[in-house]
């Protein structure tokens, strides 16, 4: 079927099966349109809210319309998943300036998971397994030609590339999810090791650091992504430094 076709909806009583209904303006559908629309749903609430039929609602069709469209929820995750990957860009790195490429591919990464941050938990949430496209095979060997034309070996760069994508995901789901969500009167539980309201619900604990640090200024969510880059880049220079020793040492 093409992918414009134009679905007409049919009185919400006695429907045909796989019609539209009738009682709504026309629908226009196409892959792209389901794709997107699956990516918000898994984006915000999981890939256990994505069911045929929550998408037929969301269009106001039913879940037999949906099928001249794609074959089966299999292919509606694959739509969702290429759509996610779809909104990194595509970086030009320096590897004179290796530091600004990382950070760019630090920001840019969690830019992505930040707008649809649930929708990279395709790993826990289903059994069924989709090949996400080529998009993500293409981000992941920019990368990693960029960590070693700046100097990195093939098995450091695989380790940074494995290790920003646990960095920003781990960082999107617990920091971001929060204070992206957070209530203007809502206590800041990350800014500091140990909330000030944990530590004075348990006084018998001596934590001395930690109400020390209660004093450090509050940071937000922008500014804590800024210490993992920095720490991430601090790492890679160390690792650099390494290579530059050993190359030394066998000339």
């Amino acid at each position: 079927m093409a992918d414009n076709k134009e679905i007409s909806p049919a009185p919400s009583a006695k429907r045909g099966r796989g019609r539209p209904r009738k009682d709504s303006e026309f629908i226009s559908l196409s892959k792209e349109l389901l794709g997107q629309k699956a990516l918000e749903i898994v984006g915000s609430e999981g890939y256990g809210a994505l069911t045929m039929h929550r998408l037929a609602t969301e269009f106001g069709v039913t879940p037999r319309a949906l099928y001249n469209y794609v074959s089966d929820r299999e292919e509606v995750i694959g739509l969702a998943l290429q759509q996610f990957l779809a909104i990194s860009p595509t970086l030009e790195f320096d590897c004179i300036h290796w530091k600004d490429g990382v950070r760019d591919a630090y920001l840019a990464t969690r830019s992505a998971y930040r707008a649809y941050p649930r929708a990279s938990q395709l790993s826990m949430d289903e059994k069924t397994h989709v090949i996400p496209g080529p998009r993500r095979t293409e981000l992941v060997e920019r990368v990693l030609k960029f960590y070693v034309e700046m100097g990195l070996t093939l098995k450091q760069a695989t380790g940074m590339v494995r290790a920003l994508e646990r960095d920003v995901l781990g960082f999107v789901l617990h920091i971001d999810y929060f204070y992206d969500r957070r209530q203007p009167d809502c206590p800041d539980f990350f800014s500091h090791p140990v909330p000030r309201q944990w530590l004075e619900f348990y006084p018998e604990v001596p934590a001395p650091y930690a109400q020390q640090a209660l004093e450090l200024p509050e940071q937000n969510s922008d500014e804590l992504f800024e210490e993992v880059i920095e720490l991430r880049v601090l790492a890679m220079e160390r690792l650099l430094q390494l290579n530059s020793q050993n190359r030394d040492g066998q000339d």
